[in-house]
């Protein structure tokens, strides 16, 4: 359910919603020139490109980071300095700047080592202290990232109906933490988005990923030991990532769970063979040198029928072209 307008003890907020043209129906109507967004995991792959959008768009937004990462925040986010690792640490500057949207892209520990790890807990706290300070400031809307691996494997296409069967502790903090999130929003009238992302891509992604990986390899023209890579993935570009959460940010139709992919799923050794057309149609490809994981899903693909049907939203840029855009970036 979308806010109702009510009295603010804020006088921005009271000026802002004057007139009946900020309120129609009893909701609140704020342009995205008006709108303050709390953002975290700026400085991430996906959460620069949001950044960018949200100032394209208008959005007024403030970044948390810590203090030796600030220089990497897009320019005009407001830096924040803090960690999730201490809400409180930044409480004051958060309730200053009293926010209209929260969206916590990040997460402590997405590397590939740290997601057995069972600290991974710990960011179901810094989700629930988040929103402790969402309700005091009167944030209206929660837009949290969670992931594919909420869901386990199904091997098969899923919606957001599929059991939910995590085998990692990052997967169970995931899911705990949207789990909660929702909970805490539906008491504090706030709205709620959780976008369980299945496999990103493009400019900035982290260079611990298959992708970079592998793109820095060819560069160097070097063996790229691989698994088999039979597993397909579901490819979403960071562009189109950005694109949406600015949509949602300027209005949450509706709230729930939203599995977030890229509509073209396919067997990722097709992927890589792509890459190393574009880049070196000898390259060393190794498959089968490495075995699979231990938890390794062989079918990660998303129905994304409930996200167009609610937002309009279709995936616009092509696999191709995404990865023309990803190699490029790498060889700047």
């Amino acid at each position: 359910m979308l806010p109702r307008c009510k009295d603010r003890s804020n006088l921005r907020r009271h000026q802002q919603h004057a007139t009946s043209n900020h309120c129609k129906n009893g909701i609140e109507l704020l342009s995205a020139q008006e709108k303050k967004v709390f953002l975290t995991g700026a400085t991430g792959g996906i959460g620069s490109h949001v950044s960018r959008s949200l100032l394209a768009a208008g959005f007024k937004v403030a970044a948390l980071a810590r203090p030796e990462s600030t220089e990497k925040l897009t320019p005009g986010l407001t830096p924040i300095e803090g960690s999730l690792t201490d809400v409180e640490g930044f409480s004051k500057s958060f309730l200053d700047f009293q926010p209209d949207i929260l969206l916590h892209l990040g997460w402590i520990g997405v590397d590939k080592t740290s997601k057995s790890d069972p600290s991974q807990i710990q960011n179901l706290k810094a989700t629930v202290d988040l929103l402790t300070l969402c309700s005091q400031a009167k944030t209206q809307t929660f837009l949290g990232m969670g992931s594919e691996a909420e869901y386990g494997p199904h091997h098969k296409k899923i919606d957001e109906s599929a059991a939910t069967l995590p085998q990692t502790n990052y997967a169970i903090a995931k899911l705990a933490a949207g789990l909660t999130a929702h909970k805490i929003c539906k008491d504090h009238n706030m709205d709620f988005v959780w976008l369980r992302l299945f496999s990103s891509y493009g400019p900035g992604d982290r260079s611990g990923s298959l992708m970079s990986l592998l793109i820095k390899t060819l560069m160097d023209k070097k063996p790229m030991p691989l698994s088999g890579c039979e597993q397909v993935w579901d490819y979403v570009h960071v562009k189109d990532i950005a694109r949406l959460i600015t949509q949602i940010a300027k209005d949450p139709k509706e709230g729930g769970f939203f599995n977030l992919g890229g509509g073209h799923a396919q067997p990722i050794k097709n992927v890589i063979l792509q890459i190393a057309e574009l880049m070196d149609p000898k390259a060393d490809l190794r498959f089968g040198e490495i075995p699979y994981g231990k938890n390794q899903n062989m079918h990660l693909e998303a129905d994304i029928s409930k996200l167009k049907a609610v937002y309009g939203w279709e995936p616009q840029v092509s696999l191709e072209d995404g990865l023309k855009e990803t190699i490029a970036f790498h060889q700047r």
